[in-house]
């Protein structure tokens, strides 16, 4: 098996994401268990940064590693809450620490859209990205309640 050679998370650039981008994150997505096509990610992306949220691309010498979708939530009672929406690392680069940095790149940004706080929601399954976060400083907290509205 040919097995990569670690990467120094120093090599790795970060910038938002642009349509010529959506091929690559649809093999992230795909990744982490959501297919989509990039053609279909391309008018997601467009809209989505429209609308003032920023997915943030782990770039390595031209290649898309990794990204971090993020969103921000006004409140009436407090500063936003920071939303990392999904955060997804290629499969042959995780525990290099990229994954790591990307959260504390997302944050930086957070910060500077004023956040308060950082969310991340993660799928019950998903146990090594539940003890990545905790070690990174988060905190489980509150349930989540969710209803389909249908059509």
């Amino acid at each position: 098996m040919n097995v990569p050679a670690p990467i120094t998370v120093s090599e790795v650039l970060f910038r938002p994401a642009a349509a010529a981008d959506a091929e690559a994150l649809a093999g992230l997505i795909g990744s982490i268990g959501y297919p989509t096509e990039a053609a279909v990610l391309r008018r997601r992306l467009a809209h989505l940064t429209a609308a003032g949220d920023q997915v943030l691309v782990a770039d390595l010498q031209g290649r898309v590693v990794g990204y971090a979708h993020l969103h921000q939530m006004p409140f009436l009672h407090r500063a936003p809450d920071g939303r990392v929406v999904t955060l997804a690392v290629a499969e042959e680069l995780r525990s290099q620490g990229l994954g790591r940095r990307l959260l504390q790149e997302a944050e930086r940004v957070l910060r500077e859209w004023g956040c308060g706080r950082v969310e991340i929601t993660s799928g019950f399954s998903r146990e090594a990205a539940h003890r990545f976060y905790l070690r990174e400083g988060y905190q489980e907290q509150s349930k989540r309640f969710v209803k389909l509205l249908g059509g």
